[in-house]
Formats: C-alpha cells, sequence, structure tokens
C-alpha cells in the first residue's frame, strides 16, 4: 500500500496497473488510507498571517476555498464553494487563542471571504492582494481598448486590435520592438496613454513602506483618474476609494497571495494527473501532501 502511494505522487492511478498490476480504483483506496494515516493535522497555533483564494476544480466552474498559512505556505483548509461559509468552516475549527495570534488575511475583494474575516478576527487586517488588484486594473484598460476600436477609424482599429499584451505588460517585460509598438499606439491615441500612464503610477503603491503615504499617495491617485473621465478607470477608482485601508495594509504586513497562485498550479497538475476529481476529501489529502513536502 505505501509502494502504492508513494507512486501516486508521480504516476496517473490509471497507470498503476502497467506498473504494479493495482487497479485504479485500488491505487486510490490505498493511497487514500496511507495518507489519512500518515499526515499530521494542520498545525492551527501561532498562526501569523493567512493566505485565502478560490480555485475552480471542476467543469461548471465548481470552485473549492483554499486557505494557506502564509509564512510555511501549509494548507490548512480546503472547502467547497466560494462563500462565506467555505471560509467560515475554518475559523470554526479555531480556538478563541488561535483566533487572537492571526494579524492578517490576503484576499482578493471578495465581499463573501470580507465578511467572514470581519466577523470571526475582528482585530486582524485585511490585506487585498496586489495581484488581483492590478489584474482588476488591466481589465478597465482591456475595455477602454475595445471602446476605442469601437470608435476608431478602420486603419486605426487594425493598431489597437494589435496592442492588447503590450497595454497589459510592464514595461520591463516588453522587447524592442514591443515598446515601439506601443510608443506609436500611445502616440495615437490620448485615451489609452493616460489610462497606461495611470496604471504605471498605480504600480507606485507597493512600492510605500508606511500606510499614511500609501493613502495619501492612492487618494491623489483617485483625483487623477476621476479627472480623466475615463469611466472604465473611474469605476476602478471608485473601488479603490472605497478598498483603501485593505490595499494600504501591506505596507504592515508585505503579504500578497503568489504563494497561492504557485499552489493553485499544484492543484491543476494533482487533478489532472487523478484525471478528475471523485473526492474532495481526497484531494486535500494530496495536496496537504504536496504543501508539507514544499515546507
Amino acid at each position: 500500500m505505501r509502494y502504492v502511494s508513494m507512486l501516486a505522487r508521480f504516476v496517473p492511478l490509471d497507470g498503476m496497473k502497467a506498473i504494479c498490476e493495482v487497479p485504479a480504483a485500488t491505487a486510490w483506496r490505498y493511497d487514500k488510507a496511507v495518507l489519512e494515516a500518515d499526515l499530521p493535522e494542520p498545525k492551527l497555533d501561532g498562526i501569523r498571517a493567512l493566505l485565502v483564494d478560490e480555485k475552480s476544480v471542476r467543469k461548471g466552474h465548481r470552485y473549492v476555498t483554499v486557505v494557506l498559512d502564509a509564512d510555511t505556505g501549509e494548507l490548512l483548509h480546503l472547502h467547497e464553494g466560494k462563500k462565506r461559509a467555505s471560509l467560515a468552516a475554518f475559523f470554526d475549527k479555531l480556538s478563541a487563542s488561535q483566533k487572537a495570534s492571526i494579524k492578517a488575511v490576503c484576499i482578493d475583494r471578495n465581499g463573501a471571504y470580507r465578511s467572514a474575516i470581519e466577523e470571526q478576527l475582528p482585530e486582524a487586517d485585511i490585506v487585498f492582494d496586489r495581484f488581483h488588484l492590478m489584474a482588476n486594473l488591466a481589465k478597465a484598460i482591456d475595455q477602454l481598448r475595445r471602446e476605442e476600436i469601437k470608435a476608431a477609424s478602420e486603419e486605426d482599429k487594425r493598431v489597437i486590435k494589435g496592442q492588447r499584451y503590450n497595454l497589459l505588460r510592464n514595461p520591463e517585460n516588453l522587447t524592442g520592438k514591443q515598446s515601439l509598438c506601443l510608443r506609436n499606439l500611445l502616440a495615437m491615441n490620448e485615451k489609452l496613454s493616460t489610462a497606461y500612464i495611470l496604471k504605471g503610477q498605480f504600480r507606485l503603491t507597493w512600492t510605500y513602506s508606511t500606510p499614511g503615504w500609501a493613502r495619501r499617495f492612492l487618494k491623489d491617485w483617485v483625483v487623477l483618474v476621476r479627472e480623466s473621465g475615463i469611466d472604465p478607470l473611474v469605476r476602478f477608482a471608485n473601488g479603490v476609494e472605497r478598498d483603501i485601508e485593505g490595499i494600504v495594509s501591506w505596507c504592515r504586513h508585505h503579504l500578497s497571495n503568489g504563494l497561492i497562485e504557485s499552489f493553485n498550479s499544484t492543484i491543476s497538475r494533482i487533478i489532472f494527473k487523478a484525471r478528475g476529481i471523485r473526492s474532495l476529501d481526497y484531494l486535500y489529502l494530496k495536496l496537504r501532501q504536496e504543501s508539507l513536502l514544499q515546507i
């Protein structure tokens, strides 16, 4: 059984029969039994910070909520759904002292998670993930690009259509040819040029070391966006103003969901190797195993 379980880290279950003459269903049972016996319970004492995200694991946008220890990367919780109850189920496992040790939780701007954290961890800071924020801003800029395509002449449409990724990439990731094409676009279209400059300024938020200066910078940035009159960016800026405290909390805790986004790749790999999900309990065990091996 242990040999089969060891192989299951590297070999798809439906490939076991070719190696050790164990059918896939039997290999699944063996692996699950060994993991249940060997894996330790999650370490819930002394947690400083949490990373929380959702991940699609089945067709039809079937999601799970994933919770990692921000310092160790240990998987602490996996629960079906991405609603408030999915995260509250984790907090229900914690004692009052375990909750009190948690100083910060990094999430995207999911209102369901936010309400659960505010209720269960009233003293903890919520940190809004910078990668999700930049993705939200990129979505607003791409919406502007599509609006400009509709309003452009036939000649200009061809130029704007081919510039999506150049607009959204960071300048340091552009090749010389891409930079030249982007400069030509920005010289041709004032709104896209303004949006690109504002995107570059927004990235500076995470260079500040104190919440006070970051807050002041973001408030000034929101004013600039509103003065631009670019509707998709104004809507994004309104959300920034609403969520400003969760954004500047980064200066205190330096948390992002980069670790959990990387872990999402592990989830995808395990699901692919298993040819889909038969049991969320088994998926949790497999992911616990991987997270502990990476510590």
